[in-house]
């Protein structure tokens, strides 16, 4: 009888055990990376977002010749322009010619001029001015503070608000 080379079955078995045990051990490390990879992802989103409020908002209140607040939050006034925004529990909207909506979690959203809460203890023309705004954002568990101080020039402070929304 003539012998026929090849393998036998425990060789095949083994072979096939050894690579059923390398696909296992891949396709779950490629779920982790792959996982890892999306929190990472989302997280860098979310700081994106953070990033361009902060950035809209510190620009907006540098340029903006008068800040005013009203009962759906503030309107900030520069060369003609008008932009507002709304400050919600789950998002904040910049409104221009276009409109932003930023979603974050805008907590303590809080206005003054001159150190006093913004609508006390200024006469009529002046309660709706705004030279400080402070608020926090809430990101994962973390409280992050945003401050933005804003300063008026005396002329601006001294002539009369024809800007304003009444």
């Amino acid at each position: 009888m003539k012998k026929i080379k090849g393998y036998t079955i425990m060789e095949v078995t083994v072979t096939m055990l050894v690579a059923g045990i390398l696909i296992g051990i891949t396709y779950t490390m490629y779920s982790l990376i792959y996982k890892s990879y999306g929190a990472f992802d989302r997280k860098n989103q979310d700081m994106v977002v953070l990033a361009s409020l902060d950035g809209v908002l510190a620009r907006d209140f540098n340029r903006a010749e008068f800040v005013l607040k009203d009962t759906d939050g503030l309107s900030l006034r520069y060369n003609g322009h008008r932009i507002r925004y709304q400050f919600e529990p789950d998002y904040v909207t910049r409104t221009d010619t276009r409109t932003d909506t930023f979603k974050v979690k805008a907590e303590e959203v809080t206005t003054s001029f001159d150190g006093k809460p913004a609508n006390q203890g200024f006469p009529a023309a002046e309660q709706n001015k705004v030279d400080e705004l402070a608020l926090s954002i809430l990101y994962g568990k973390e409280r992050i503070p945003f401050h933005y101080f804003k300063s008026y020039s005396s002329a601006n402070l001294f002539q009369p608000d024809s800007h304003a929304d009444n």
